[in-house]
């Protein structure tokens, strides 16, 4: 072997050596580039992630405090407690001026059985908030004295999210207020998120820039998944779409919410990247430039980390000056319940300073924390798995100068760890608790008033039966006496005759047989006494109406032929059944064609009809006459005892006042009027009683 093949074969073995280097050295470059802009994209799609997240909750902070801000309205607390149309009518305004102002999808307000009661959409009818909320979660939420908040989500209809906040009176728990957030409205006007999704514990997904992938899961839409590590600690989420693009994934569920937030870029630029460098050590073996373009890269990744640092910073104290000039009492503390921060309003609600308090412990702040178990257990298991937010629970403030002060206390978790911080939220309710005493003291004072009301209304009342009793009475003897007077003073008249009749028996027997009809009418006169001190039966037996009018009818036909008046009897061809008691149910009839026979006597073309038939669940007689109709300074009071306008000697007044006590206790229904064409009606519903026919049973 020469030198020329020796050198040849070292050139070619250098020259693959070196072609392999090269090949080595553009693949790890290659390898290292794209994971190295994998990494870069996945700070990226954390700062969209995040930044998503901001505005997410941003978007639904903006209702936060909304619902309690209802629950501090005058005229919702009256509507709850005095429901009027008037009342009604201004709160719906004026839930219909707050939503105009925050935007809110709906703002109703619940009573104690959830239902609505006011609604800001009052103008498009209650399609809206109809039906009873009393099995949903923000409304058992809040009926347990806390803040609720709820999401839901239903196909065909736009995902929403309920805050709810219980609206307090000096009665107590007087209703709910409610917020609805339409969720697709929320990021709507957001373009510059790029791909993003949210979707619920379900995976189904209720928000995305996507509008074709809502309602849907992100597994319909990813082919193939694959995890890469980039670095030690590090390692990234790429998943190939029914496109065939491949996109870089990055989630985080919110606990608070129960939603998982998806951020997605596209790895294009990675792969196109990746192929370049490759392409450009292999065609020109620059390992140097390479070297170099990484090292450039590195830096320019660091100033970015610097920038993205400066950010945050600044994000930070952005979030600080709007804490401070916040209406509501904020603190910040972190794992130990140190504060951190606290605002100007939370220094003027506790008269304390800015130096007396950072540093110290919250439960300082809080007067006898022992009997607040919620906000120990709150206290106690911060920076802990099983920790457990609080939302406006009432308990007691210290001040600095040891007075104490009720206010409404929320913590909830603001980062995650290693570090996490919690915000407290504090409203003093100092004016409210005065507002309800005051309030509970005009219910007190209200309620005596009204008790003394009653009791004089009672006495009077009393008063009054008494006086009626005593004028009833008065009309009884009155007319009893003369009604019986009467027949006294014939019989003693004819007994005088037959003194004087001695040996004249026919003239002394017909005044015997005058004095026995007086004696009968006297008789029937007390009977109709007794009828009407009939009591009412315990029990009411089935008992057949057309057999009750087919007996009165054959018992009054002679007297009514002979007097030339026409009876009508129009009654079903099948057994009507009824409640009650037959011989009072004959009573009934008797009295009312007696009572139209007495007025159509010797009057020509005298009609009375009877009808029988149903009425919706009940029956219908009806006793019609044409005679001249039921006189209208009498007709209010023609059940009343000893009211009539026959004249007198004619009758005690107490016939129909016997139809009507009867018509009572058998359960019915007793109305009298004038007919249009003429004449009097007495109509009287029953309750009927069905019982099975043979094949039926």
């Amino acid at each position: 072997m020469n030198n020329f093949e020796m050198k040849t074969r070292g050139i070619a073995t250098w020259a693959v050596f070196w072609a392999f280097l090269v090949v080595v050295v553009a693949a790890w470059s290659g390898h290292e580039v794209r994971h190295w802009s994998l990494a870069q994209l996945h700070d990226k799609g954390s700062d969209q992630l995040l930044s998503t997240i901001n505005r997410l909750r941003t978007a639904i902070g903006e209702y936060h405090y909304l619902p309690f801000v209802l629950t501090q309205n005058n005229e919702v607390k009256q509507l709850l407690l005095n429901d009027s149309p008037e009342q009604w009518a201004d709160v719906s305004r004026y839930l219909e001026q707050i939503n105009l102002v925050a935007g809110a999808a709906g703002l109703f307000i619940l009573d104690t059985e959830g239902r609505a009661v006011a609604y800001s959409h009052w103008r498009e009818g209650e399609q809206h908030f109809a039906g009873s909320h009393s099995a949903q979660p923000y409304f058992q939420k809040a009926l347990a004295g806390e803040q609720g908040q709820h999401f839901r989500l239903q196909h065909g209809v736009s995902p929403a999210l309920f805050l709810s906040a219980p609206i307090y009176s000096g009665r107590g728990l007087a209703g709910v207020a409610v917020v609805r957030i339409n969720l697709l409205e929320l990021l709507s006007e957001q373009t510059d998120l790029g791909l993003y999704t949210v979707s619920d514990d379900s995976g189904q997904i209720f928000l995305s820039s996507r509008s074709q992938w809502q309602l849907t899961k992100l597994e319909e839409h990813i082919l193939s998944q694959k995890l890469i590590r980039v670095t030690e600690q590090l390692e990234v989420d790429v998943r190939q779409q029914a496109d065939g693009s491949r996109w870089l994934n990055q989630q985080v569920r919110l606990d608070d919410l129960g939603w998982t937030v998806t951020t997605m870029l596209p790895t294009k630029e990675v792969e196109r990247r990746s192929q370049a460098v490759m392409l450009a050590a292999m065609g020109g073996g620059l390992t140097l430039g390479l070297v170099l373009l990484w090292l450039r890269e590195r830096h320019l990744k660091h100033l970015s980390q610097q920038e993205t640092r400066a950010a945050q910073a600044r994000n930070e104290a952005q979030q600080r000056v709007i804490i401070s000039r916040s209406e509501v009492g904020l603190i910040t503390v972190n794992s130990q319940g140190e504060i951190t921060f606290i605002n100007p309003m939370a220094l003027r609600q506790f008269g304390v300073s800015l130096p007396l308090v950072e540093g110290v412990f919250l439960k300082s702040l809080i007067a006898g924390i022992e009997q607040f178990l919620p906000v120990k257990r709150a206290l106690s298991s911060l920076a802990k798995p099983n920790f457990v937010a609080v939302t406006s629970h009432e308990i007691v403030g210290r001040r600095g100068d040891g007075t104490e002060f009720p206010i409404l206390f929320s913590i909830r978790r603001m980062q995650q760890a290693p570090d996490p911080q919690y915000l407290v939220t504090v409203i003093d309710i100092t004016r409210r608790k005065k507002l309800e005493q005051a309030l509970r003291q005009a219910n007190e004072s209200l309620e005596q008033k009204v008790l003394q009301r009653t009791q004089d209304l009672a006495d009077a009342q009393q008063a009054l039966v008494q006086a009626e009793k005593l004028a009833a009475l008065g009309r009884m003897s009155s007319a009893m006496v003369h009604e019986l007077n009467q027949p006294l003073t014939a019989m003693r008249t004819y007994i005088a005759i037959c003194r004087q009749l001695t040996g004249q028996p026919e003239m002394q027997l017909e005044n015997l047989q005058l004095l026995d009809e007086l004696a009968e009418r006297m008789g029937r006169l007390t009977q109709q006494l007794k009828v009407f001190a009939y009591k009412k039966p315990e029990t009411l037996a089935q008992v057949s109406l057309s057999a009750a009018l087919n007996q009165v009818v054959t018992l009054f036909r002679p007297q009514l032929e002979h007097a030339q008046v026409q009876l009508v009897l129009d009654i079903p061809e099948y057994d009507v059944l009824v409640q009650g008691d037959n011989a009072r149910l004959e009573q009934i009839v008797t009295n009312l064609i007696q009572n139209s026979f007495d007025v159509l006597q010797a009057r020509a073309g005298a009609l009375i009809s009877v009808h029988v038939k149903p009425d919706g669940e009940r029956l219908l007689l009806q006793v019609k006459d044409n005679g001249p109709g039921i006189d209208p300074e009498v007709i209010d009071h023609l059940f009343e005892p000893f009211v009539t306008s026959k004249p007198m000697g004619s009758g005690l007044g107490l016939g129909l006042a016997i139809v009507a006590s009867i018509v009572r206790d058998i359960g019915g229904e007793i109305l009298a009027e004038n007919n249009a064409e003429g004449g009097a009606s007495f109509k009287i519903w029953l309750q009927p009683s069905y019982t099975p026919r043979p094949e039926q049973e």
